[in-house]
């Protein structure tokens, strides 16, 4: 009878896409299970960082009043730029996350299930494409959603997760170009808009594992003009439709000295098998994997065929980038302005774990299946019942951390908090939800526009300039337009908690001012004169024509790729 039973769901799960949809979805939820018996929440070091950004794509769509540079409600209503250079697309559909969730408890719920959801399918469809059985693509993409690279964002709000959920579907042309030798332009590039649309330093990543995959194939083909003209064409729609990113920073970076991202003179100990070993043994499995991996590649690699080559020699490069094996004591050194962007070397897990995966889940149906069919199906539920135990376990251990500590969220550097801890516990579950990013702050200073002479610290400066006056006005918000309202007793010299980039403009009860009018501190802040009784001070941002015009062209190509993919696959 059993043998019956899994000679029909084997059936199903390859005639239908059904079995492996619902099993996806329910470890989706089974992943959610220590938060929703509890009702608890984890606040991970980047959380305020993220939830500012959405919070601030929520309100600027329940309001209507739209800027795509200016931060209108986020940020303590500074005006900073944020979205517009850190996948902006991306930031407004999280913004409806948190617009229909009822608190950001229910946030993190819903984002952590669709994050889960995403991966899952992500990964199947990529095992899938490489010709692999669906138990075990279905077994290997439910392990992937349980590992480190995914679950950054549940213990940590990190979001290169979200850059690991769409890694596997965006590494599908490159599996594509070793099995048919021919270059598919609409779906390179897409998956590199989607994935520069969603997280910058995952599709830097993303772009480093195509390169073996297509050097590797540009060698060995006989057709390398027509490669290297499908390749350009790639390029070139990529370069449309992720128009407003890289015309964002064009923009906004040639006219201000941005504060780059925080720079980790220490990244060299950030590594998975120092300081960073959790993305290695979350799930303790992986680790397992890996090793075991490393074996089999070395004992058959004579006998791997063109793809699991390539899978596995991309896996073992970033493994090496991950690892201390890579001399990044001596690279961090050399203070280069690539190094300094990745700041964190573990960052290089992610594709590798991929393509761990993948070559895994190669190797089990090549090598083992046609042998132990049996042992290679309990081998993969064993492995998902105790990797989703080790993952509950982390998550009630986070938790119960949140509430039984006296502090639920740390008093590290750089993080201030105005409540009390019961208020803090409460504002999660607050319908209103300015209220956690109003008594929780950090001082990131990412973005904000530097004076180059200034070397003073840019986080204690925001801390001086924003966070320390911010509650002194009451600020309203228009269609691209922030207005600061304050009352004084005496004609003096205000500091205002906004940022001045060079396209901000600045009117002062009536008067639009220039820069003889205003100072600007070393983060961009404008000290103006104020009158005696009551002060309007107006803040908008010009928006060029040309970048108007890019906007539009870049929706509307992405509407017409959209209305491409639709037609092509109804005419099938």
């Amino acid at each position: 009878m059993f043998k019956k039973m899994k000679q029909g769901l084997s059936q199903l799960s390859q005639k239908s896409t059904w079995l492996p949809s619902i099993v996806i979805v329910l470890v989706a939820v089974l992943l959610l299970l220590p938060q929703l018996t509890s009702r608890g929440v984890i606040a991970g070091s980047d959380f305020l960082f993220h939830y500012n950004r959405f919070y601030e794509t929520a309100m600027q769509i329940k309001t209507g009043n739209f800027s795509y540079f200016m931060s209108l409600y986020g940020f303590y209503s500074s005006g900073r730029i944020v979205n517009a250079l850190y996948g902006p697309y991306f930031a407004y559909f999280q913004g409806i996350l948190v617009l229909i969730s009822k608190n950001w408890y229910t946030y993190q719920l819903l984002s952590r299930f669709l994050l889960s959801v995403i991966t899952g399918f992500s990964m199947y469809r990529l095992n899938r494409r490489a010709s692999v059985k669906p138990k075990i693509a279905l077994g290997v993409a439910a392990f992937y959603m349980m590992t480190f690279s995914v679950q950054y964002w549940t213990f940590r709000q990190g979001f290169s997760s979200w850059g690991a959920a769409f890694m596997p579907w965006c590494l599908i042309p490159a599996v594509d170009f070793i099995r048919t030798k021919k270059v598919g332009v609409l779906r390179l590039a897409v998956a590199v808009a989607v994935m520069m649309q969603v997280h910058m330093l995952s599709c830097f990543l993303l772009i480093l594992a195509y390169l073996p995959f297509y050097l590797y194939g540009f060698f060995k083909s006989d057709k390398k003009k027509e490669v290297f003209i499908k390749g350009v064409q790639a390029v070139l729609l990529s370069l449309l439709l992720t128009a407003n990113v890289w015309a964002a920073l064009i923009d906004v970076g040639r006219s201000n000295n941005l504060v780059e991202p925080f720079i980790n003179s220490k990244l060299y100990i950030m590594t998975v098998n120092q300081r960073s070993i959790e993305w290695l043994l979350t799930p303790k499995a992986l680790v397992l994997v890996l090793l075991y991996q490393l074996y089999f590649s070395f004992r058959h690699w004579r006998h791997f065929d063109q793809l699991l080559r390539v899978v596995t020699g991309a896996f073992f490069l970033f493994l090496v980038l991950s690892s201390s094996i890579f001399p990044w004591y001596t690279v961090n050194q050399l203070n280069l302005p690539l190094v300094n962007l990745i700041q964190f070397p573990f960052r290089f897990f992610v594709p590798a774990t991929v393509l761990l995966l993948l070559a895994a889940a190669m190797v089990l149906d090549r090598y083992f299946d046609k042998k132990w069919s049996k042992i290679v199906t309990v081998g993969l539920i064993v492995i998902n019942v105790l990797s989703l135990a080790q993952l509950s376990q982390l998550q009630s251990e986070k938790i119960d951390e949140y509430y039984n500590t006296k502090y639920p969220i740390q008093r590290k550097k750089h993080t201030f908090i105005w409540g009390n801890p019961a208020d803090v516990r409460a504002s999660f579950y607050d319908s209103d939800k300015f209220k956690l990013l109003d008594i929780v702050s950090k001082s990131t200073p990412d973005y904000l526009p530097a004076d180059k002479s200034n070397k003073e610290n840019k986080y204690v400066l925001y801390e001086e300039f924003v966070l320390g006056h911010t509650d002194l006005f009451k600020k309203t918000q228009g269609d691209n337009e922030l207005t600061f309202t304050w009352y004084a007793d005496t004609s003096d010299w205000a500091i205002i908690p906004a940022v001045k980039y060079k396209d901000t403009e600045l009117t002062l009860n009536g008067k639009k001012l220039n820069d003889k009018d205003y100072s600007l501190s070393g983060i961009g802040t404008p000290t103006v004169m104020q009158k005696a009784g009551k002060n309007t001070l107006t803040i908008t941002y010009h928006i060029s024509t040309w970048f108007k015009a890019l906007i539009v062209v870049n929706i509307l190509s992405w509407l017409a790729t959209l209305a491409y993919v639709i037609k092509t696959k109804t005419m099938k």
